[in-house]
């Protein structure tokens, strides 16, 4: 088994388990947006027995877009695990890079731009996670082959990295992702077979499918875990 698990909540949110620390990113949202999936009360209720969702260390977000984020279910989760640290754009997490440590594991927050030009002056971050164990990139909604990414990454060794499914649908994040030269590649921010009325769980599939480095994997199930 490996020593990173990674697991879905929904869309883009994902617990990480690493060096013995949990850290949630972007996990708790439930506005449903056409097309994509959310955290519906009976996923929230499987949510909270997952193991995977217990006792997080840091509960983090890369923006507060509401299919990223809900301020009721992060209050929620606060209520269940008053110890954990809330790390939020604007509040603490400010500037072109900020960091948090927990133990061995350190969270470095990204300035980046979010994908679509009408996000533009959207308070966005990407996430490094960096410890003994591995260092994992979130990317957010960053925009699909943005160089502030590969940039604020710079020489650091990447062991994971996870993107929206467009980083490798599309011909310029297929060519971005050769040069984050990544070990693994989680891709998500796809909806569940049930509001899949667009067909983007098809074409990421036919993409890891031409994908010939082979170390593409697609996280697009609730509860899904992958361990790396």
């Amino acid at each position: 088994m490996g020593k990173i698990k990674i697991t879905l909540s929904a869309n883009a949110g994902v617990c990480v388990e690493i060096c013995g620390k949990r850290i949630w990113v972007d996990a708790l949202h439930d506005r449903k947006t056409p097309g994509f999936s959310t955290v519906s009360p009976k996923l929230l209720t499987a949510l909270w027995d997952a193991p995977a969702f217990q006792k997080p260390d840091a509960i983090c977000y890369t923006h507060i877009h509401p299919d990223h984020y809900s301020r009721e279910l992060t209050a929620e989760a606060f209520a269940r695990w008053p110890e954990a640290t809330l790390l939020l754009p604007g509040d603490p997490v400010t500037g072109v890079q900020y960091e948090a440590s927990f133990g061995n594991v350190t969270l470095r927050f990204l300035r980046l731009p979010h994908e679509g030009a009408q996000y533009a002056h959207t308070l966005h971050y990407g996430i490094l996670i960096l410890s003994p164990e591995g260092n994992i990139l979130i990317s957010g909604d960053c925009a699909v082959a943005a160089p502030e990414l590969q940039q604020a990454v710079g020489e650091v060794s990447l062991d994971v990295a996870i993107l929206d499914f467009p980083w490798l649908t599309l011909g310029k994040g297929r060519a971005a992702l050769e040069g984050l030269n990544a070990k693994n590649i989680l891709l998500y921010h796809l909806p569940f077979s049930e509001d899949d009325i667009n067909g983007y769980r098809a074409s990421a599939a036919k993409a890891v499918s031409r994908w010939e480095k082979g170390n593409a994997t697609l996280l697009w199930n609730p509860l899904q875990t992958e361990s790396l």
